[in-house]
């Protein structure tokens, strides 16, 4: 109940893997999705690199999914793009992604006090470690929208309860 920073962090510490890939239990990665990805860790300063996030209807009412199958804050477009602060891409959230464990270790991962924006704080804290992130749209996985507007409202105020922490 600590939140899913505090969660990330007890995970990728259970591991001793090079790579450690986080999937939200609420994704579902399309077939092929990590053998997309891992070829960008060729590139030794690359640290991490994220998949297409699209929105799926689960049990959202027709009009919120249509809403979220065009306006998802977790689909962050068509095209690959380098992922840093004030890029076409400036973070990719964690519900998918794939970080080098040594790059986890130096900067500390994720800040388990942080409720919201946890990802967003580690991918720009990884950045500024001089480590480069991809978005790499090529590989996809489907998140389920909100099932009622309070839901998703109640997410919008979450996510923007995060700025002034990241600020």
């Amino acid at each position: 109940a600590q939140g899913p920073g505090a969660a990330r962090q007890a995970g990728w510490h259970a591991i001793d893997s090079e790579l450690v890939a986080f999937v939200d239990a609420d994704v579902v990665p399309e077939p092929g999705w990590l053998e997309r990805l891992l070829p960008h860790f060729a590139d030794p300063t690359v640290v991490a690199v994220a998949p297409r996030i699209v929105s799926r209807a689960g049990d959202a009412p027709g009009w919120l999914a249509t809403y979220e199958a065009d306006r998802s804050p977790l689909d962050l477009g068509a095209g690959p793009s380098a992922v840093r602060p004030g890029a076409r891409v400036p973070y990719v959230p964690t519900a998918v992604l794939v970080v080098r464990r040594d790059a986890l270790r130096a900067t500390g991962g994720f800040d388990p006090s942080m409720r919201f924006g946890e990802d967003v704080d580690l991918v720009w804290r990884l950045h500024r470690d001089g480590g480069r992130l991809r978005y790499e749209p090529g590989a996809r996985a489907s998140h389920p929208s909100r099932s009622t507007l309070g839901r998703w409202l109640r997410q919008r105020f979450d996510y923007g309860s995060s700025a002034a922490s990241l600020a």
